[in-house]
């Protein structure tokens, strides 16, 4: 969970319900706002800590990497990751240059995984040890792995750490718009047949966020908070 310090006076309660009078509302405008306002804050990123100039430098690390790899506004990347600091980072990296995110479970089974990827077509993919059998359904997808001895050395794959060892672009701007896609959420019960994924923009993951019964600063718990929406959608045939 990115836990983010309690507000000053006079500011939001929550950074979702921030209007972005200054340009379109983006996930990643909090940080950014945050980094350049308060950068010695302290943060809590699934029990790591960091200052928001700490998180933001990260996020533009891998937003820096994934452009200079080819991956643009629009495009789709599929995350098969457990919970976890560097999760929370790609998503916000991923929304910040204007493409579009996934989060699948680990628990997916290999035929499911290779229904999405036919729907989503990624133009790249992250996955760890607890997902790497599902590379055998994914050549020819950019590949980030996230753990040690799991790159076997082929040319669409390529080391995490070596994403976060990229000189990060600091004037990096989002190129979109509130109202473009921002995640592809797909139903839980992807392994008992396919369920046609579900676009959610900047916009809404906002209001989703902010409309929480309990309020979260987790952006990943849009997932949770939209599953009753996507699990009332029928079955594929």
């Amino acid at each position: 969970m990115l836990n983010l310090p309690e507000p000053q006076t006079g500011l939001s309660v929550s950074p979702w319900m921030d209007a972005r009078p200054k340009g379109p509302f983006h996930l990643s405008a909090f940080l950014a706002d945050a980094a350049e306002r308060t950068p010695e804050t302290t943060l809590t990123v699934d029990g790591m800590e960091l200052t928001y100039e700490q998180a933001w430098m990260n996020v533009l690390r891998i937003a820096t990497w994934l452009q200079q790899n080819g991956v643009n506004r629009g495009d789709k990347v599929v995350t098969v990751l457990r919970h976890s600091p560097d999760l929370q980072l790609i998503t916000l990296a991923v929304a910040h240059i204007g493409a579009v995110i996934s989060v699948i479970s680990p628990q997916i089974r290999q035929p499911a995984f290779q229904e999405i990827l036919e729907e989503a077509e990624p133009v790249c993919i992250f996955l760890e040890r607890t997902s790497r059998h599902l590379k055998a359904v994914a050549d020819n997808i950019l590949t980030v792995w996230l753990g040690e001895g799991l790159n076997g050395g082929n040319w669409d794959e390529a080391d995490f750490s070596e994403v976060m060892e990229t000189r990060p672009a600091w004037g990096m701007r989002f190129p979109g718009k509130s109202e473009d896609p921002a995640f592809l959420v797909f139903s839980d019960r992807a392994n008992e047949g396919h369920q046609r994924g579900v676009l959610l923009s900047h916009d809404k993951v906002r209001s989703i966020l902010s409309h929480q019964t309990t309020p979260s600063r987790d952006i990943l718990s849009v997932f949770e908070s939209a599953m009753d929406e996507i699990e009332a959608l029928p079955a594929a045939a």
